[in-house]
C-alpha cells in the first residue's frame, strides 16, 4: 500500500530503540520503588491477562492456621514475596503466586497445601 524506503532499517532500529526505552523504564521503575520486579508488576503488558485469571485461579497455597507457627520462613524462600500465610483473595501480593510450591516444602509444620 505505501512504499518505504529502507523499511528493513527503519524497523530494526525502531525495534531496538523501543526495547532500550521499555527496558530503561524498568530499571528506573526498579530503582525508584527498590522492587526489583517493578517491570513485571507495573508496565508489563501480560500481566492485564494474568493478573485477573490468577484471582479466580481454584488452585492456591492455603494455609492451615491452626498448624501455623508463624515462623516467616514461607515469606523468605518465596521468590515472588508473597505473603502465602494470609488465605483472603484481597491479600497483598495474592494474584502474584508462581506456584513453585518451595513454601510448601521449606514449611516445619506442614501447614501449608496446595
Amino acid at each position: 500500500m505505501f512504499h518505504v524506503n529502507n523499511i528493513e532499517k527503519i524497523m530494526s532500529w525502531s525495534f531496538i530503540l523501543v526495547n532500550l526505552f521499555y527496558y530503561a523504564i524498568g530499571i528506573i521503575l526498579a530503582f525508584y520503588f527498590k522492587d526489583n520486579r517493578a517491570f513485571c508488576k507495573y508496565i508489563c503488558p501480560i500481566t492485564i491477562f494474568l493478573k485477573p485469571a490468577s484471582y479466580f485461579s481454584i488452585l492456591r497455597i492455603k494455609v492451615d492456621s491452626k498448624r501455623c507457627i508463624l515462623c516467616g520462613r514461607c515469606k523468605k524462600i518465596c521468590p515472588m514475596n508473597v505473603d502465602v500465610t494470609d488465605n483472603r483473595r484481597s491479600r497483598k501480593n495474592g494474584t502474584e503466586c508462581i506456584l513453585c510450591t518451595e513454601c510448601i516444602k521449606i514449611c516445619p509444620k506442614n501447614a501449608l497445601k496446595l
